[in-house]
């Protein structure tokens, strides 16, 4: 084999290792969520996370994420039905979520899925692919302390 033959069957291998490197590496927009986060968006089982009543979640539509998980008064009062629990992270792939006060749901930053406070899915991602419903934690109230375990 002459040099300059050499040369040229060189680049085209080059060429195809880097491409079938880049095909391998893309997705479709519906891929499953990255699997380093556990349950899709979730929190490892066995997590606890807890919010003090008497400084945080003041008014109905308060808010607040503490430890992966989505905290929200929904309900004047501190019995357990006046608030939710759900994973923070979305499950299609992993946009943070927050609690639309005004439309009372919970929305994607990312491709603004909607779910409801019970985790049921309310629309699906804008950028064509799916998700699923949101991990809801049980949660209870010992004097103004509001604890939600995975």
């Amino acid at each position: 084999m002459e040099r300059n033959e050499f040369i040229k069957s060189l680049g085209l291998g080059v060429a195809m290792v880097c491409t079938g490197a880049c095909f391998s590496a893309c997705g479709k927009k519906g891929d499953s969520p990255d699997p380093s986060k556990p349950a899709g968006g979730g929190v490892p089982p066995g997590t606890t996370a807890s919010v003090d009543l008497g400084t945080q979640l003041l008014t109905v539509g308060a808010s607040v994420v503490v430890s992966g998980i989505l905290f929200i008064r929904t309900a004047t009062g501190n019995a357990t039905t006046s608030f939710a629990a759900t994973q923070a992270v979305c499950p299609h792939q992993g946009g943070s979520l927050s609690f639309i006060q005004a439309n009372n749901y919970i929305q994607c930053s990312l491709h603004s899925s909607r779910y409801t406070t019970t985790g049921s899915v309310l629309a699906q991602p804008n950028d064509g692919g799916t998700t699923s419903a949101l991990k809801v934690y049980p949660i209870t109230v010992s004097g103004t302390t509001l604890t939600a375990t995975a």
